[in-house]
């Protein structure tokens, strides 16, 4: 992911930070601090059906966080309930999920260059070559195919789920059947699409809704399960054969009310970090899980966590009380606190550029 001439955008700050805007927040429009900013995207979801959702952007060097940057940009709100986004061929593209739609954003201005409709609950994007990619959908039993080179759905994948995170290994996608509130179908499957095919061919079963996947250095798959939305069962963490769906590893968390989520792992792929009220870590030759912290929630609200690759520094987000803008919290690997600050209305996901 790479993004060019941020500096482009200071001057869409600058023409729209005369005033406040209280349902956003205030565009921090100090010039340097976005001259070719290397840092990371927060994805915030705001409330449900009060259309209130934005992006914030935090710069590496200056440690400042700038809040509200579509808005300044389009002079539009961004939508309801944004929930991920990715550089995919030198552009953005948003994932709006009650509105139904991804905008595709041009990184030099943060400007909507086009916005894709036609979806029923887009959730993740992911692509799949250089001219395809596959959006998944929490109340479509359905996967989009996306054209890229036209940014028009030009297909759908029958996968008879809900369906939400998404991996790629080779031609082999991998994803995550996380709810059966909207489809009535089994949420505890990780299903297994070839991407030549753009065809449903497998499925292995695993704890009820996966939320997070990633792939280790031994090229397997780790799967963590939260055991349901309301805690109908106990959660699971499984590492998974990719090349025969078996699994090698199930651990279980130790009460159906610990709701694990956003299992990330380190550049070496070694090392494993995951939410459960507080943040844990272990490695991918443990047989069990951490019995201890690595960070103690304290009086935090721990809502999504991403690692940054190139030195494993941890990022993540507090939701407060889901009302109020929350925080993003900025640690070393051990758990020392470097840096928080404040973003928007439930930060869910981080994009990091290179």
């Amino acid at each position: 992911m790479k993004i060019r001439n941020i500096h482009i955008i200071i001057l869409i700050l600058f023409l729209f930070s005369c005033s406040k805007d209280k349902e956003f927040g205030e565009v921090n429009t100090e010039k340097t601090d976005y001259l070719f900013g290397k840092g990371v995207f927060i994805v915030n979801e705001g409330n449900y059906t009060n259309g209130n959702g934005s992006v914030s952007f935090y710069n590496f060097y200056t440690h400042k966080i700038y809040n509200g940057i579509f808005e300044a940009a389009n002079k539009r709100p961004l939508g309801d309930v944004p929930v991920s986004m990715e550089f995919i061929n030198g552009l953005i593209y948003l994932v709006v999920n009650n509105s139904g739609k991804i905008e595709v954003i041009n990184p030099e201005d943060f400007k909507s260059v086009k916005t894709i409709n036609g979806f029923t609950s887009p959730r993740f994007i992911l692509p799949v070559s250089n001219t395809k990619a596959y959006v998944s959908d929490l109340r479509s039993n359905y996967i989009s195919v996306l054209d890229l080179q036209s940014n028009t759905i030009v297909k759908k994948i029958y996968c008879g789920k809900s369906t939400d995170r998404m991996l790629k290994y080779n031609n082999k996608v991998f994803v995550c059947n996380w709810s059966e509130y909207y489809v009535q179908a089994p949420n505890n499957t990780v299903q297994l699409i070839d991407s030549d095919l753009d065809l449903l061919t497998d499925s292995v079963k695993v704890g009820k809704e996966p939320n997070s996947m990633v792939l280790d250095k031994q090229n397997r798959l780790w799967v963590l399960s939260s055991g349901g939305y309301n805690n109908e069962e106990i959660p699971e963490l499984n590492c998974i054969n990719i090349n025969n769906l078996q699994i090698e590893k199930k651990m279980l968390f130790a009460s159906k009310y610990l709701s694990p989520v956003s299992l990330c792992i380190n550049q070496n792929k070694d090392s494993l970090w995951y939410i459960s009220n507080h943040i844990y870590c272990m490695t991918i030759n443990d047989l069990q899980l951490p019995a201890l912290p690595l960070i103690y929630k304290k009086n935090r609200l721990f809502y999504s966590m991403d690692v940054f690759a190139p030195n494993s520094e941890l990022y993540i987000s507090d939701a407060i009380d889901y009302n109020q803008n929350g925080y993003i919290y900025h640690f070393k690997p051990d758990g020392i606190v470097i840096d928080s600050l404040r973003a928007g209305i439930i930060p869910g996901y981080f994009c990091f550029t290179k």
